[in-house]
């Protein structure tokens, strides 16, 4: 890949398809991702930003995303949530996703809470920065890759990978885009030189390194070299599966000795409640067929390229040098 204009090329990109999904909001964490797609539709059209954030805890989004909101003239919603509002939540998304991962919904919590508030603002089509962070190196053990093993990992995710923004969406009647994700934008991240992605600067290592040059040159420096901080840490959800386990009490003990009786063994004990909500909506957990692979955890059947539980969130035996979930 020719290395003049880059940057020009994937804005041209995702400006494309901006246009095309049409969006009149955008959940906005104030992270690179969702910052740079704010920053470019807001030329493009008016739009409206909403960012949610558990309320009590501290939570991050709420200042980057106040930030890039005021710079680009962005209408800004936020909305600070309670435990009432998370519990409520949890019962949806566990209904929707048919998982009790405990750290999947802890996230998608956070993103249920700001799609309902888009519909109630009136936003049918809501923009999301999904697949930001697979397809430019976002994640920290993601900068620690050789160039062909970056590769090789980024083509595996793009075949596989899943996002929970749509199926959470359809549930509130609306509709997700993600620019990230159109065809020729993943064409355009797999082809894209190691050292746009991945680069030394001023002693430390930057993954994303094309999107942040870019936030650069939009004058947003804040945004451009903010840390990357998963979604329970920058909206405050990584309190909530600890509150309502407490909130379980002796209940917790039952739930998980139910569990036992099936064959799960929960990796985290955060799980429980969640599990708790699972088992009254959809009775025994599914289980591997002879001849599937299982999960070590509670039995549910493996994809087969998969090493991750979609049901239970735990990582089986099969993982690569680099660890993390596939």
């Amino acid at each position: 890949m020719l290395e003049v204009n880059l940057k020009e090329e994937l804005v041209r990109l995702l400006t494309i398809a901006i246009l095309r999904g049409s969006a009149d909001g955008i959940i906005l964490s104030g992270g690179i991702d969702s910052s740079l797609l704010a920053a470019i539709a807001s030329r493009l059209r008016k739009m409206t930003g909403v960012t949610v954030a558990f309320e009590g805890a501290p939570a991050n989004d709420v200042y980057h995303s106040s930030l890039i909101a005021e710079r680009i003239g962005m209408k800004h919603i936020l909305r600070k949530y309670s435990f009432e509002d998370a519990a409520r939540a949890a019962k949806e998304v566990v209904k929707i996703t048919k998982s009790f991962d405990h750290v999947a919904i802890r996230n998608d919590i956070t993103i249920y809470l700001a799609l309902e508030t888009c519909a109630e603002e009136g936003i049918d089509v809501v923009m999301t920065g999904d697949g930001g962070d697979e397809l430019f190196a976002g994640y920290e053990y993601m900068t620690r890759m050789s160039e062909n093993e970056l590769s090789e990992y980024i083509n595996s995710l793009s075949e596989l990978w899943t996002f929970s923004a749509p199926s959470l969406a359809r549930s509130l009647d609306l509709r997700v885009i993600q620019p990230y994700l159109d065809k020729e934008v993943v064409d355009f991240a797999k082809r894209l030189p190691y050292h746009w992605k991945i680069r030394k600067f001023g002693g430390r290592v930057y993954g994303k390194w094309i999107l942040r040059s870019i936030l650069e040159d939009l004058g947003l420096p804040e945004i451009a070299h903010r840390d990357k901080e998963p979604i329970e840490i920058g909206s405050g959800s990584f309190l909530i599966s600890k509150i309502l386990l407490e909130r379980l009490g002796d209940a917790a003990r039952e739930i998980e000795a139910e569990a036992l009786k099936e064959g799960i063994k929960f990796w985290s004990r955060e799980q429980i409640y969640f599990y708790g909500i699972f088992k009254e909506t959809f009775g025994k957990t599914p289980k591997a067929k002879d001849g599937e692979r299982g999960c070590t955890c509670c039995g549910a059947p493996l994809h087969p390229k998969k090493i991750h539980c979609s049901l239970c969130g735990f990582l089986n035996e099969g993982a690569k040098a680099w660890g993390k979930k596939a």
